[in-house]
């Protein structure tokens, strides 16, 4: 055989083996991952048809891309940061990065959101954060262990320093509370108050109003204990929901359960 046609044999025979090597494992740990959901609004809510939401399809849609078992349960949002700090968790959905939550988690964003105004009767001639604290008689309500954002944490704080804050385990006892007026207004994100607004049936009755119209939404996102995750594999599943992203995985879930407009806005991270 000619030197020319060897080489390129050679090359052939080469590229043929490339082509046919396995792609890199996904590291998914040595066993499987325990994930929380928490219920809320179109996030994770269950039905005659099983678990819907968002953060429940971005899950399977994670499982499939990665062939990882992940067994799953549903718990409030207050024990799912405690057990994912303790190492009794290993991974959970939809959360804020802190610099305290840093100390033992990774993220991965994969939306954006910001916080509406959801005010009650009491609270009709209110429109402004500012207006609701000048009002003693007005109190408000919150997720236990929630963080809403520097301004709005910083307004909560001065209301809780006159004990004008009420405390619940999840958003669906605080829309309960505010249609029976045991709180004034509370805090709540489009996927969340337009699912509970609507099952409630309190569109006469509540006002959504923009408190803080210049600041842009806060990145919620994958959370994955350093307990259990190392900093590479925390990356993998970063770039799954990256690639979710960019083939337009993402928009189509948010588009499920949202206006095209407010799908969008969750894209914005």
């Amino acid at each position: 055989m000619k030197p020319h046609r060897f080489a390129l044999s050679l090359l052939i025979l080469l590229l043929c083996q490339l082509v046919t090597l396995p792609a890199r494992a996904f590291d998914c740990g040595p066993r499987p991952i325990r994930l929380a959901f928490y219920e809320t609004g179109f996030f994770y809510f269950e039905n005659a048809k099983g678990p819907q939401g968002i953060d429940k399809e971005i899950v399977d849609e994670l499982i499939k891309r990665s062939g990882c078992q992940i067994q799953t349960q549903l718990m409030v949002r207050a024990r799912i940061w405690a057990d994912l700090a303790s190492g009794e968790l290993d991974m959970s959905v939809s959360g804020i990065q802190n610099p305290e939550r840093d100390r033992f988690a990774w993220f991965a964003p994969y939306l954006s959101t910001k916080n509406y105004a959801i005010l009650g009767k009491r609270a009709a001639k209110v429109h402004s954060a500012q207006e609701f604290i000048a009002d003693p008689q007005l109190t408000f309500g919150v997720v236990r262990a929630f963080k809403h954002g520097t301004l709005q944490d910083g307004w909560l704080a001065q209301l809780r320093s006159s004990n004008r804050v009420q405390e619940s385990p999840d958003a669906d006892s605080i829309f309960k509370k505010l249609k029976e007026q045991r709180v004034d207004a509370m805090f709540s994100q489009p996927p969340v108050y337009r699912k509970r607004i609507q099952d409630l049936q309190m569109q006469s009755e509540v006002q959504v109003q923009d408190w803080t119209p210049d600041e842009k939404g806060v990145p919620l996102g994958l959370i994955m204990a350093k307990s259990f995750f190392s900093q590479n594999q925390a990356a993998q599943w970063r770039n799954l929901l990256d690639a979710m992203r960019k083939d337009g995985t993402l928009k189509r879930i948010y588009e499920h359960y949202l206006p095209a407009a407010e799908a969008a806005r969750l894209l914005d991270f």
